[in-house]
C-alpha cells in the first residue's frame, strides 16, 4: 500500500512540475522561426529566430551551406589527361576542376560548364532543375538540400550515382558542411571582421528589434544601416543575409515554443 501511495505521489508531483513548465513557456510567449535560402549566390542560409512575448528578438543562429560550387571541386594530378567525369572550369582566378556529377538526395546532378574561357562558371542540374543555385532560392527547396546533407545523402558521384572517391580541392569543404564549422574567411587583414566577425555583428545588432524592415531603408554607409541602426557588418550580398533571417522572423511569428 505505502508502495502504491509514493508511486502516486511521484505521478502527481511530475505532472505538477509540467504544468508549472508549460506555463511558464506561454507566460513568457516566446516564438521560434527557421528559414532556408541561397544567400552570396553559392550557399544555402539557414537562420533560426527566437522572439519574446512583444514580437522583438531574442536570439538569432545564422549559418551557411556549402552547395557543389563548393565541395564539388576536386583536386587533380594530371590536368593533361582528364577523365569524361572531371570538368575544367577557367575562370577569372584560373582553372578550377569540378566533379561532373553529385548526388543530392539520391538524386544525380550534371555539372556543365558556361561560358567562355576567362570567365566560365560551373552549372549543375538535373531534369526538373535547370540550375541548383536558382533552386535553391526557393525555402522549401532550400530545407530539402539542408536536410539532405545532415542525413548524408549529399555527395560528389560516379556517373551511376554512388559515392566517388575524388578528393574535395577546397580546404573548408573538406572539414565539413558549414562555413562556421570549418573557419571560412577567418580574419583576414583586408577584411577584419572576417565571416564570423560579420555574422556577429549582423545577429548582433538585430537584438531586441523587430526585423521588418524593406529595402529601401537599408543602406551602405562604410557598414550597412538598417534605419537607425548600424549593424557594424561589412560584407557584401547584406540583403541576402536579411532577407533569411526576416523570413525566419515571420515564421516565429506563428510559432510558440
Amino acid at each position: 500500500m505505502k508502495k502504491l501511495l509514493l508511486m502516486i505521489f511521484i505521478f502527481m508531483l511530475s505532472m505538477s512540475l509540467f504544468a508549472c513548465s508549460s506555463t511558464d513557456i506561454e507566460t513568457k510567449g516566446y516564438g521560434y522561426g527557421v528559414s532556408y535560402r541561397l544567400v552570396h549566390s553559392h550557399y544555402v542560409g539557414v537562420a533560426e529566430v527566437v522572439i519574446d512575448g512583444n514580437d522583438n528578438v531574442v536570439s538569432i543562429k545564422l549559418d551557411e551551406y556549402y552547395l557543389p560550387y563548393t565541395f564539388a571541386a576536386i583536386e587533380v594530378n594530371d590536368a593533361e589527361n582528364l577523365p569524361s567525369d572531371i570538368l575544367a572550369v577557367v575562370g577569372s582566378r584560373g582553372t578550377t576542376y569540378y566533379a561532373k556529377y553529385v548526388s543530392i538526395n539520391s538524386t544525380i546532378f550534371t555539372g556543365q560548364v558556361l561560358g567562355e574561357e576567362g570567365g566560365q562558371s560551373i552549372n549543375y542540374s538535373t531534369p526538373g532543375v535547370d540550375n541548383i543555385e536558382s533552386w535553391a532560392l526557393t525555402e522549401s527547396n532550400a530545407k530539402i538540400y539542408v536536410d539532405s546533407v545532415k542525413a548524408g545523402k549529399v555527395f560528389i558521384a560516379n556517373a551511376d550515382g554512388t559515392e566517388s572517391d575524388y578528393v574535395k580541392a577546397n580546404v573548408n569543404a573538406k572539414l565539413g558542411w558549414t562555413k562556421s564549422s570549418t573557419g571560412y574567411w577567418t580574419n583576414p587583414s583586408s577584411y577584419p571582421l572576417g565571416w564570423g566577425g560579420n555574422i556577429k555583428a549582423i545577429t548582433d545588432s538585430l537584438i531586441g528589434s523587430k526585423v521588418t524592415a524593406n529595402e529601401s531603408q537599408i543602406t551602405n554607409d562604410d557598414s550597412w544601416v538598417i534605419g537607425d541602426l548600424v549593424t557594424g557588418a561589412t560584407l557584401v550580398d547584406f540583403l541576402d543575409y536579411y532577407t533569411v533571417i526576416q523570413q525566419a522572423y515571420q515564421n516565429a511569428l506563428t510559432v510558440n515554443l
